[in-house]
Order: structure tokens, then sequence, then C-alpha cells
């Protein structure tokens, strides 16, 4: 490693790319990858890489294909296999036996909040004493 690189003076190759704002490009020096915002060449931070990509995309991306995350214009979405009839029975009692679980923990959680209630109910301090007259 040169000194001016173990110096953080970085010195780029070539002219950098821009893209989105920033200049990206390598050190002539230690070949790390730089970045440049407005201000002296710097190494990339930790957590962060730079995707070097040698030949341009063939179609800028929509707004509408980046918002709904479509896939790029002359490929389509992988279509899903038919459902069989097999599958459709699985699906009906995999469905079926998660509604019976859901309306099952709904009634055991309906009975322990009136347990819980019946057990935090203010409860009197001394037992009513019951008064019957002598015969």
């Amino acid at each position: 490693m040169r000194l001016d690189c173990a110096a953080g003076k970085h010195v780029p190759a070539a002219p950098g790319v821009r893209n989105q704002g920033l200049e990206f490009g390598c050190c002539r020096g230690c070949g790390r990858d730089l970045v440049r915002s407005s201000g002296t060449w710097r190494t990339v931070p930790r957590g962060f890489r730079v995707v070097w990509r040698r030949e341009p995309l063939a179609e800028a991306a929509s707004g509408a294909q980046l918002l709904l995350d479509l896939p790029a214009r002359g490929r389509s979405l992988m279509p899903l296999p038919a459902p069989t009839p097999r599958r459709r029975r699985l699906a009906a009692a995999a469905e079926m036996v998660a509604l019976g679980t859901r309306g099952a923990a709904w009634a055991l959680a309906d009975r322990l909040r009136a347990w819980l209630r019946a057990m935090l109910a203010p409860r009197p301090a001394t037992q009513p004493v019951l008064c019957l007259p002598l015969p």
C-alpha cells in the first residue's frame, strides 16, 4: 500500500463514474473503491459496496416499474402452476384447520378474560352475617 493511501489521500485511477449526484472510482495505489460527493475522494463507508456494471442497462426502468416492483419490459412474471384437485383439497383442509384454530383461540381468550375479571373483581372485606330469628 502506498503512503498516500495509508494517510487517507487516495487518488482515482481514471475519471470517475457519475451516478445520482455521486462520483465513483477506484484508487490508483490500493485499488479500493472510492466515492466523492462534492470534495475529496473517500473510501466507501463500511456496510456499503460499489457494484460496477460493464454494460449499460437495455432500458431505463420507468417510475411505475420501480414503484410497483414490476419486472423489466420484455420479461414477464413467472406463472404459478395450475392447482390440481389434490392441491385444492389440501389447501381447503389447511384453511379449515387454520380457521378452527383461530376460533378456538378466540373462545379461549374470552374465557380467560372472564376468569381474570372475576378474579380481579373487588370483594367485600368481611363475609356478610346472616341473622336468623330464634324459634
